[in-house]
């Protein structure tokens, strides 16, 4: 791409990536808590800016080369290249979506804390592979095995999948601010995994609490039990199911 006119970054490809692929979108969002300080009278005097942190996002979509995606059951912290050394950023939310006839998307959602300063973190895991499923027979994308395109390679006994979202998840317990305002340490805990399923319905509806079985899905897409099933009717609109479904470590098979 050439551009042309103004000097100005364009688009997103001088953004950090926080794992390999077609990037579409990075924001990092730093802001204060304004605490207001009234007088007896209810008149405001003063505010207090404190426990800072900054909201970031990532998107991208997948390539052949996505075999470095993020593994929170390993940790929370993550590396962003143009953050300070040592600056501590905690993922709270690591998403993979397949969309029928898109392509596969993957993104990132977490917190920096400014304050929270630490040489050696115990980093998130960058072990596993988003150039998932299996897409070698599929013939209508060429050249072939250079994205993951639409839900093909997945199946499910109760329809034809339309969209899949896979998320993992993490909660973040902040420390206390200090007395100057900050938030100088955090831990995050309470690991889990939840899928969206949304199926064009050809079969019965599977029950809840009973596991959810899709063919040809990832690894980390085993052992998730249901936690909702939906019946849809639209008009001039197939049947679909919306099904919910959770992962625990322990329903590790």
């Amino acid at each position: 791409m050439n551009r042309y006119g103004q000097s100005l970054t364009y688009g997103p490809l001088t953004a950090p990536q926080l794992f390999t692929g077609d990037i579409r979108s990075y924001s990092l969002r730093d802001a204060v808590t304004s605490q207001d300080l009234d007088d007896p009278s209810g008149d405001i005097t003063a505010a207090a800016y404190h426990s800072r942190k900054a909201a970031l996002s990532f998107e991208s979509e997948i390539t052949s080369g996505s075999t470095d995606f993020l593994d929170l059951s390993t940790g929370g912290a993550i590396a962003v290249s143009t953050l300070p050394d040592g600056a501590i950023v905690l993922a709270t939310s690591v998403v993979e979506k397949w969309t029928l006839l898109q392509r596969k998307t993957g993104s990132v959602s977490g917190t920096w804390y400014p304050d929270i300063v630490q040489a050696d973190p115990v980093m998130a895991g960058t072990a596993l592979d988003a150039f998932t499923p299996d897409q070698s027979a599929l013939g209508i994308v060429l050249p072939a095995a250079k994205v993951i395109y639409s839900t093909y390679g997945m199946t499910h006994a109760s329809g034809i999948l339309h969209e899949l979202t896979l998320t993992q998840t993490l909660q973040i317990a902040e420390d206390k601010p200090s007395p100057d305002g900050k938030i100088l340490g955090a831990a995050t805990h309470g690991y889990k995994r939840t899928i969206n399923l949304l199926l064009l319905a050809t079969g019965a509806l599977p029950a809840v609490k009973s596991v959810l079985v899709l063919t040809g899905a990832p690894g980390h897409a085993a052992d998730y039990r249901i936690t909702a099933a939906e019946q849809k009717f639209e008009r001039l609109q197939g049947k679909m199911y919306s099904i919910d479904a959770e992962w625990i470590p322990p329903f590790t098979a």
